[in-house]
């Protein structure tokens, strides 16, 4: 973790925050839910197990957003920004069309593994229905169209943020939403993954199927591009900064989709 300028707030936060604690994390969120008025889905199970769903999109919903965090346990920013984001913006939730997935590898999170407790990268498994979380998701959002999908990651090896982009051909919204957090992490520059990003934008419209033999298996973004969203966002910031200024970018890049679905909605 970087330590130059770290602020007592920042401090605070980290000597207090229980971001690994999954059974606090869902009650927060079933608060929400009451708040928001939003359904919740269970993937019933003990403990560090429990995996949930909110939703205000009836089946076949057009529009809105989809929001997922924790498909890698060692994330964690990304986890607490999706909730504190969430209970900041209560009157969005009634009034705007979203799916959250709020922590899709709990016992990862509770562990502080990437993977799940049989080693697998879900986040590599989108092709696989026969395991049963990525069955259970593809069953929530079946017949679901969505403007944005933004699936919340950080990054080891990550110099700064970034964002990979997957779009429709002129339509673009990276840029701009790394703008509204650069201030408080810069951007990465340079290659990830062996690709070359573009200011912190890793932009591709086409060339998915090369993708995917490329990693390994079908991203939970590439799934959501390929059948269900106009354009598929993964938002990574990196591990070595402070847990508090990585959980404010996540804030802040969310408050930017947010805005995006406002202007769409008027």
């Amino acid at each position: 973790m970087r330590s130059e300028g770290v602020t007592r707030e920042e401090r605070v936060y980290m000597a207090s925050h229980r971001c690994h604690d999954v059974d606090f994390v869902m009650k927060r969120w079933r608060g929400v839910a009451r708040k928001a008025g939003m359904r919740v889905d269970d993937l019933d199970g003990a403990n560090q197990s429990t995996i949930l769903a909110l939703s205000n999109s009836g089946e076949g919903s057009d529009g809105g957003l989809y929001l997922s965090a924790g498909i890698h346990g060692d994330e964690p920013a990304a986890v607490q920004g999706l909730l504190q984001w969430a209970e900041e913006n209560i009157p969005f939730l009634q009034n705007h069309p979203v799916i959250i997935f709020p922590c899709l590898n709990p016992w990862g999170l509770v562990n502080n593994m990437r993977g799940d407790e049989q080693g697998r990268d879900l986040n590599r498994c989108f092709d696989q229905p026969e395991i049963e979380v990525i069955a259970w998701v593809r069953h929530i959002i079946e017949g679901c169209t969505f403007k944005i999908a933004a699936c919340l990651h950080e990054d080891f090896d990550a110099k700064g943020v970034y964002v990979y982009e997957l779009a429709r051909r002129g339509e673009n919204m990276g840029e701009a939403l790394l703008k509204k957090l650069e201030r408080t992490i810069p951007r990465h520059r340079g290659r990830v993954d062996g690709r070359d990003s573009r200011n912190g934008v890793m932009r591709r419209t086409r060339g998915l199927k090369q993708i995917v033999e490329e990693i390994g298996g079908m991203p939970e973004a590439g799934h959501l591009f390929l059948h269900h969203a106009r354009t598929a966002l993964t938002f990574e910031t990196p591990s070595e900064y402070s847990l508090y200024r990585r959980v404010q970018c996540h804030v802040r890049f969310l408050n930017g989709l947010a805005d995006i679905a406002r202007r769409a909605a008027e």
